[in-house]
Formats: C-alpha cells, sequence, structure tokens
C-alpha cells in the first residue's frame, strides 16, 4: 500500500518482498544460591539457578559448585562454575558468565556413638573403661572418648555399666555433634 498526497505519481509492483536478517542471541543472565548440606566430608556443593529468559521458553541451566573446604560452618562460599544450558530454545541465549559464587551453610552431622564396657578384676572402684565406636564419615581423624562406672564395686557378672562424659576430639570433631554425652 502506498499513501500520502503523492501516491498517484508511483506505481507499485508487489505488494509483498523478501528481505533478511538475523536474530541475535539473547545474553542470559542467571543468578545462583547454595543449597544449605549436612556434613559429609566432601567439598560438593549443590546450587539452584534462577535466570531471565523469555517467558515459555524451554531451557534447562545446569552449574557445579564447590565449597571452599570441607568443614561444617556457616554462611561459607561456594564458588560456582560450568554453567551451561540445554534444552529446545538454548541457541536463542548465550551466557556472559559461566562461574559465580554463593553462600552455603554445612550443617554438622549427628555422631551415633556405641559404647561397650570392658570387664575386669575386683579393685575396691566403681570405675569402667568404655569402648566407644560411631559412625564418622571414612577418613575422618575423630577421636570419641566416654566414662564408665559400674552400678557398685561388688564383683558380679552383667553388672549395669553407666556411661558418661562422651566427647570428641581431633581435627575433624568440629564436624560432628553429639545426641547425647550419655
Amino acid at each position: 500500500n502506498l499513501g500520502g498526497s503523492d501516491a498517484g505519481n508511483y506505481l507499485l509492483n508487489a505488494g509483498t518482498g523478501k528481505t533478511s536478517a538475523g536474530i541475535t542471541a539473547r545474553t542470559l543472565n542467571l543468578g545462583f544460591a547454595g543449597v544449605n548440606k549436612t556434613y559429609d566430608g566432601s567439598t560438593d556443593a549443590s546450587v539452584t539457578i534462577t535466570d531471565d529468559r523469555v517467558a515459555n521458553d524451554v531451557l534447562t541451566a545446569t552449574a557445579s559448585g564447590t565449597f571452599a573446604d570441607k568443614n561444617a560452618g556457616s554462611g561459607k562460599t561456594v564458588t560456582v562454575q560450568n554453567a551451561s544450558l540445554s534444552g529446545t530454545d538454548a541457541a536463542n541465549y548465550v551466557l556472559t558468565s559461566t562461574t559465580g559464587a554463593t553462600g552455603a551453610t554445612i550443617a554438622q552431622r549427628e555422631l551415633a556413638l556405641a559404647f561397650s564396657a570392658a570387664g575386669k578384676t575386683y579393685d575396691g572402684n566403681t570405675a569402667a573403661t568404655v569402648a566407644v565406636t560411631d559412625n564418622r564419615i571414612a577418613g575422618d581423624i575423630l577421636t570419641a572418648t566416654a566414662t564408665g562406672v559400674f552400678v557398685d564395686k561388688n564383683a558380679g557378672s552383667n553388672k549395669v555399666v553407666t556411661v558418661q562424659n562422651a566427647s570428641l576430639s581431633g581435627t575433624d570433631a568440629s564436624n560432628y555433634s553429639l545426641a547425647s554425652t550419655t
């Protein structure tokens, strides 16, 4: 269609035509949030990802996360890397960065202790030797100890031993909590 005061001076050969142009991929901004976890002896971290995609586009953003160290603590830095996109509409986007940083907490792991008392020869007191086993993460440096007291000082079999004052020490002790010290 031609319009305007001079439109009558022109003849339009065709009402349609073709040309070409490109559509540039849109920059996709990613937001990262660290996911809290319970101590597991590793620096592996999970992250949730948000983005500013066009509504209804089908794509998935993924990335890997790593805590600075394996130890329990709050507000720990999580380094995010290897962000990537997949899905039907992924080719319509470009990432300005494939890395980032966020924070998360590694909570102490509850350590389950089991106790066994050793028999002894009568010595006039109630002190008992107690062995402690636990469910620590393999390779962690940790010592669990407790004290034991026989119900009385007298000789006898199957005597009750009260266990108390359980405690932890060692390089990895701060990564654990005890539900009970008895």
